[in-house]
């Protein structure tokens, strides 16, 4: 399947992966997911955060089209966004549509059968060409992440046209998988924006739950993007995923052989490696090493069952990678060498805490 198909109809959020895990955090996150904006306009507020600033109306309002909404539409109508199409009541899913102008995301708006008195409407801009992409955590442990050239799902899917750059900061000494001035650049210019002085610290906690490290680092999930004007645009802070995470720690970032990885989840584990390309025709039994290029949100069930996950691609804080910590399933992504030197039904273990794969 081309990138594009994958990135048109297979593009879910990490609450539809979640919820296809059965966790029983996913009502949690999905508000979580819903409220990122407002979290970030109250860091706009305070320190001046750049983010991605939407306008916002009621479904009411655009489906009547008031003449709000018809002002902003006459201005606003060719220009690439998203809609973000919130409930307002929890039982309800959130719909989205992006990577095409106001007046075409008009056009599935009036498709939706929703009541339009139970959803709030987000209009995200977005640039259509992201110079470069980051996600990334902030624990007491440090700041660890990745950044990839080009547009952000390379991120959260773990399907990469470019190869991301690893990074880890201890709050003393940086290091990152491979040297690129502007990429490193950006996100050490991100990472300082996040680093808020104790008056504006108090100001954040009188408006939501906030944490900070001794540092004063604001703990969390983060992701932002680098448009063409040059300018860092945040688009999350999320506290839920950073719970799950909190305790992570960075492990090696150097990638020294083919058979070797990026840690998404410790553990150490040996079994029969079982290379799925296509998760509908697959002969997985449980505690199987599952080995994929990389693992798609139907790939969900066979990470259930499986005893590790090795995937050719994949990035740390990817959507299948927090799966798998959630799953605690010893995981290891970047592996390059994984669909070529590893053959189907070969013993191997998988040593995600050295992020090294072994023939038994």
């Amino acid at each position: 399947m081309a990138i594009t198909e994958i990135i048109d109809k297979q593009m879910p959020s990490l609450t539809e992966w979640l919820e296809q895990a059965g966790f029983k955090q996913t009502q949690e996150f999905r508000q979580e997911d819903n409220s990122k904006r407002d979290r970030l306009e109250i860091l706009f507020q305070t320190i001046g955060l750049i983010y991605d600033r939407p306008a916002k109306f009621s479904a009411r309002e655009i489906k009547d089209r008031v003449p709000k909404f018809e002002e902003f539409f006459k201005e606003s109508s060719d220009k690439l966004c998203a809609l973000r199409l919130i409930p307002l009541v929890s039982d309800l899913p959130k719909l989205r549509v992006r990577g095409k102008t106001l007046k075409e995301n008009l056009q599935w708006f009036d498709e939706q059968k929703i009541d339009a008195d139970k959803y709030k409407v987000e209009v995200v801009p977005h640039s259509g060409h992201d110079q470069f992409s980051s996600t990334f955590l902030i624990n007491d442990h440090g700041i660890l992440g990745e950044i990839v050239s080009g547009l952000h799902w390379q991120l959260t899917q773990g399907i990469h046209e470019n190869e991301p750059i690893y990074f880890n900061f201890d709050f003393n000494n940086w290091t990152f998988s491979r040297e690129d001035s502007r990429a490193i650049k950006w996100i050490k210019q991100a990472v300082a924006s996040l680093e808020i002085n104790k008056e504006k610290q108090k100001m954040i906690q009188q408006q939501l739950p906030a944490e900070f490290t001794e540092q004063d680092y604001l703990k969390g999930y983060f992701e932002f993007v680098v448009w063409p004007d040059n300018k860092i645009y945040f688009i999350d802070y999320n506290r839920v995923i950073y719970e799950s995470l909190k305790d992570l720690k960075s492990g090696s970032l150097l990638i020294n052989t083919s058979l070797s990885g990026i840690c998404a989840n410790a553990g150490k584990i040996s079994g029969c490696a079982k290379i799925i390309l296509d998760p509908k025709n697959n002969d997985l039994k449980d505690g199987d090493i599952l080995i994929c290029s990389m693992t798609m949100i139907d790939y969900v069930p066979l990470m259930k069952k499986a005893g590790g996950i090795i995937t050719a691609q994949g990035s740390i804080l990817s959507h299948a990678a927090i799966v798998a910590r959630e799953l605690g399933k010893p995981c290891l992504v970047g592996v390059k060498g994984a669909l070529t030197e590893i053959k189907n039904g070969q013993n191997i273990t998988l040593d995600a805490d050295k992020g090294q794969i072994i023939f038994n």
